[in-house]
């Protein structure tokens, strides 16, 4: 009996430390509904540290262009991320137009894009930790870095 609380003792912990370590650089959630009947309902929610890992599985020519765009921005992404972590939580961009609202506003530590226009409603989160790792990742596996 004892063997078995033992057992279960080091199943649980190793669970709690498996949660933790996936939920440590957050979540990225994706929400995508079309306004309409039968429309597309998409309702995600990623840890965020799995990204280099699928980052691994896409073939290089698809990330080359981004890649080289990435040169140029590269030293001001990395100045505005850890800026845009100490900044106070708010709304940056708002934009509304007659039929459509977009809202850029950094949330915690991630920055989050709602976009509502009569066909659809979009909502993305991103932690900016994951963003920036994601992005360097991307830079060094085409030699940018």
């Amino acid at each position: 009996m004892i063997f078995l609380a033992k057992l279960g003792v080091g199943v649980m912990g190793t669970a709690l430390v498996g949660a933790a370590a996936l939920s440590s650089e957050g979540f990225i959630h994706v929400k995508v509904h079309e306004n309409q009947a039968g429309g597309t309902r998409v309702n995600l929610i990623v840890p965020a540290v799995l990204v280099p890992a699928a980052l691994q599985f896409v073939p290089g020519h698809h990330l080359a262009e981004a890649s080289r765009n990435l040169r140029t921005y590269l030293p001001v992404m990395d100045a505005a991320i850890p800026a845009l972590e100490d900044c106070p939580d708010g709304v940056l961009v708002e934009v509304i137009d007659e039929s459509d609202h977009v809202r850029v506003k950094k949330d915690g530590g991630s920055i989050v894009v709602d976009v509502n226009d009569p066909d659809t409603v979009v909502h993305v989160s991103v932690p900016l930790r994951a963003a920036q790792n994601s992005i360097h990742q991307i830079a060094e596996a085409n030699g940018l870095d």
